[in-house]
This record gives C-alpha cells, structure tokens and sequence, in this order.
C-alpha cells in the first residue's frame, strides 16, 4: 500500500495545476514523508504529522485530484497499518517483485 500511496502522489504532483498550495505543496511533503517510511526513517511524531497532513490536504484543496490524495494517505494510514509497520522493520512481506524472472530472460 506504501508503494501505491508514493505512486498515487507522484501523479498529483505531476497533474497537479498547481493553484493551491495544499495540492502543489502539501503532496510534495506527504511524499518526503511517505520515502521516509520505505526507508524506515520516519518518526512517530512525523508519522502523526503526516496523517494531520493527509486530513488537512483532503479538506482544504481546491480539486478532487488535491482532495482525492489527502484522503487515500488517510485511508492507508488508517486501514494498511500492517503494511506500514512492515515496511518501517525493513521488510514488506505483501510486496510482489516487479517483473519476476525478468533478469534470467535478460541473461540468456
């Protein structure tokens, strides 16, 4: 769910028309935040700064596209948390390698 959150921000930042700050901003820092869960970086008080983030992102941009990536790091926080504390240990045991096999066909 982490990778699907970094993926779904990076498309609002590069969709983004960039008129409200919530939307142009605020994703760019839910992402800086998301990046620091991959590598288990993150703080708890970043952790609950992100989900102040994430409520206040949702409710305060101008689009749907600001709107909708408020509330899917709002879902994710609240109902993946699982997949997070994964990912915060190191490992995520619900990743699915990209590709599998795709290096020995490379090889050949």
């Amino acid at each position: 769910m982490a990778e699907m959150i970094d993926f779904f921000l990076s498309y609002a930042q590069e969709n983004s028309c960039a008129e409200c700050i919530p939307c142009r901003i605020g994703t760019k820092r839910m992402q800086e935040m998301v990046k620091k869960i991959f590598d288990g970086s993150i703080s708890t008080r970043e952790l609950s700064l992100l989900e102040y983030f994430a409520d206040d992102i949702g409710a305060s941009s101008k689009c749907d596209l600001g709107l909708m990536a408020g509330k899917a790091v709002k879902f994710a926080l609240q109902h993946c948390k699982s997949d997070i504390e994964a990912h915060l240990k190191g490992s995520c045991g619900h990743s699915i390698p990209a590709n599998p096999g795709w290096q020995t066909v490379m090889l050949k």
